[in-house]
């Protein structure tokens, strides 16, 4: 397979929902024989919308904490550290509840767990610690727009017990449940294997109303393990999805079918002989043609214009320069630039880049066969390239341009075959062809097209 040219495109599809991570969710200090030793730990607040990190901030005056733990933070804005710091008044394991709100706009109440090993008495080794680790402290459940649960679904929560390495057998009690919520299965842990707690969410479950302040739920869970009881809390939180709104207009975009150009010049930097480069372009709002005009650029010296079209709502525009013989582009010592386009469409300024370089001749030697045009792909997006919730309808269209010229039809087919390839598989898909049209079941978070002309 001989692959003459290649280019390449990505998607990106951004998801909303809010989580709130802690680096660390709990910690064990050093202790005498009835109380802690002083010292510190730190977990890190990392939150996230979909995929994407977002700010977090926490109020240190709302955090609760056992007698002798104190809380303090970085400036840190986006992503706060907390240091937690335990004196010897720590004297029995407890929990420490930190409020986080999540860009500005809901808050998300997250569980930090501390304990004391113990030193055992003067004369023997102490017993390890017992402590119950949760699999996980919080779920989003998918909710309709007016904050009530899509669908029924099940969320299984495993949890374990240990006195230091060794497991011990842990049993669960649940609180309260919100409305919509119940206790469908509850395994006790045992010495051998984690336990499991599986809530069941009923469809149209609210948890308890439609008002914001149900959109993040806390449900406590009380474990037994060792003859020491633990509280943990769980929270539930809603997605929402948001009001079905009107239509909104498409995107404008210009697209410019030629980004680049190859100039035969001499050994010396001037140019071999007169040429023309044509830069058609198009004006889109969506998938509809807008008119579209281009301010006439600045050129380097040897080039000239020879005529600029707008862009119609039917026709292309089409920019077209003259290259003079021996022209030096600038210098001779030159060998590539840029020239800054600048389009106006649908009141709003674009601005592209056309590039060129230039192909210098070899010292004069033996006369040779005359060499092959250069061949390149530039790859469009009909509707841009960044969609938001899965909305993604566009067609991607692989222009090929041999010496600078777009060619299609039998032209294109004496050339090769156009093959599209995604995020670096070997395999082609099984569109061939200068068009591939992606929709949302095509790319999940991100996808990346290449297209390739093949012999």
């Amino acid at each position: 397979m001989a692959i003459k040219s290649a280019d390449q495109i990505s998607i990106v599809d951004l998801t909303d929902g809010y989580s709130v991570i802690l680096t660390s969710d709990g910690y064990t200090f050093p202790g005498t024989t009835t109380a802690a030793k002083a010292g510190s730990c730190t977990t890190q607040v990392i939150a996230m919308c979909g995929s994407e990190q977002v700010s977090a901030s926490v109020d240190l005056s709302a955090i609760t904490a056992p007698t002798g733990i104190t809380v303090t933070k970085n400036t840190d804005t986006t992503a706060p550290t907390l240091t937690i710091t335990a004196s010897t008044s720590f004297t029995s394991a407890g929990l420490v509840t930190i409020p986080v709100t999540v860009d500005g706009e809901i808050t998300i109440t997250k569980q930090f767990s501390v304990g004391i090993a113990l030193t055992g008495a003067t004369g023997g080794t102490g017993a390890a610690a017992t402590n119950v680790i949760l699999g996980m402290d919080s779920a989003t459940v998918a909710c309709t727009k007016d904050r009530a649960a899509t669908a029924a679904s099940t969320i299984t929560i495993p949890f374990a017990g240990y006195q230091g390495t060794t497991r011990k057998a842990c049993s669960c009690t649940v609180g309260t449940l919100p409305s919509g919520v119940t206790s469908s299965t509850n395994t006790a842990a045992t010495t051998s294997a984690d336990g499991s707690l599986v809530l069941a969410i009923a469809s149209g479950a609210d948890f308890g109303g439609t008002a914001v302040s149900y959109d993040n739920v806390s449900i406590t869970l009380s474990f037994s393990c060792n003859g020491i009881t633990f509280t943990k809390m769980f929270t539930l939180s809603k997605s929402i999805t948001g009001a079905t709104g009107s239509t909104g207009a498409g995107a404008n975009n210009v697209i410019i079918g030629n980004e680049s150009v190859t100039i035969p010049c001499t050994k010396d930097g001037l140019v071999k002989s007169a040429m023309e480069i044509t830069v058609p372009f198009a004006g889109y709002q969506g998938t509809s043609r807008r008119a579209c005009t281009l301010t006439d650029p600045t050129l380097p010296s040897g080039m000239t214009k020879k005529s600029n079209t707008a862009a119609t709502t039917s026709a292309d525009g089409s920019f077209v320069i003259t290259v003079a013989a021996n022209g030096t582009l600038g210098a001779a010592a030159t060998l590539n630039g840029e020239i800054t386009l600048s389009f106006s469409c649908n009141g709003q300024t674009f601005v592209k880049k056309l590039s060129w370089a230039k192909s210098l001749t070899g010292a004069t030697g033996a006369t040779g066969a005359a060499g092959a045009d250069a061949i390149s792909i530039a790859i469009t997006s009909s509707n841009g390239t960044i969609f938001k919730n899965s909305s993604i309808e566009t067609t991607l269209t692989a222009h090929v341009y041999k010496a600078g010229v777009e060619v299609s039809g039998s032209a294109l087919t004496a050339l090769g075959t156009i093959k599209w390839y995604k995020d670096g598989s070997t395999t082609a898909l099984s569109t061939t062809g200068p068009t591939l049209n992606i929709s949302a079941g095509d790319v999940t978070n991100r996808a990346t097209y290449i297209a390739q002309l093949e012999a």
